[in-house]
């Protein structure tokens, strides 16, 4: 399963977690629960994570890798074995029809845009692969790499200006107005 910056794993359990990189050489670090291991381009390297307890483990880049490395985190989620289960089998649902005027609206706009050439969103458009995909949006702890709190308020800021919130991320300023924006926003955040 891959989920864009976090890692969720049944506490109590060793997972083991496959390395790659696409650009640079980085470093995945997760300090509570696992020694640094070097991610190079064109090596795939394991490592394995296990965390006694259920909890929220922070993890980074330790490794600078460019502009934006103070800002490369994420997140490892650590579930008791049956709320792991519970969120494994939530993963392979497609996202719900939006049943609001905004959130459909903001369906329209990311179908009818440049959105759909990077993200996906399961049960909407193809595995475009090139960005995060989008599913399960709202159910994370964070956006851009651990940069804002997942709320709607942050992920209009997001939308809105992606350059502002995180300089030379990979995510184009769209030129989205305010009503495009806090439409997406709506939309985005019915992605359960």
């Amino acid at each position: 399963m891959v989920i864009a910056n976090e890692i969720h794993i049944p506490a109590g359990s060793k997972w083991l977690v496959r390395l790659e990189s696409a650009d640079v050489i980085h470093d995945f670090w997760v300090p509570r629960l696992a020694p640094k291991m070097d991610v190079v381009p064109g090596n795939t390297n394991h490592i394995w994570l296990e965390a006694r307890v259920p909890g929220q483990y922070d993890g980074t880049c330790a490794e600078y890798c460019g502009a934006q490395h103070a800002w490369m985190r994420f997140l490892v989620v650590a579930e008791s074995p049956a709320a792991f289960t519970e969120w494994l089998h939530a993963q392979e649902n497609a996202a719900a029809i939006p049943v609001m005027d905004s959130a459909r609206n903001g369906l329209k706009i990311f179908q009818s845009m440049t959105c759909v050439n990077c993200h996906s969103i399961g049960g909407v458009s193809v595995a475009a692969g090139a960005a995060p995909n989008l599913t399960h949006l709202a159910g994370r702890e964070r956006l851009g790499a651990g940069v804002l709190a997942n709320t709607e308020t942050n992920l209009f800021r997001w939308l809105k200006n992606p350059q502002a919130v995180k300089p030379a991320c990979f995510m184009p300023d769209l030129k989205l107005t305010d009503a495009q924006a806090s439409a997406l926003a709506s939309y985005l955040e019915t992605l359960k």
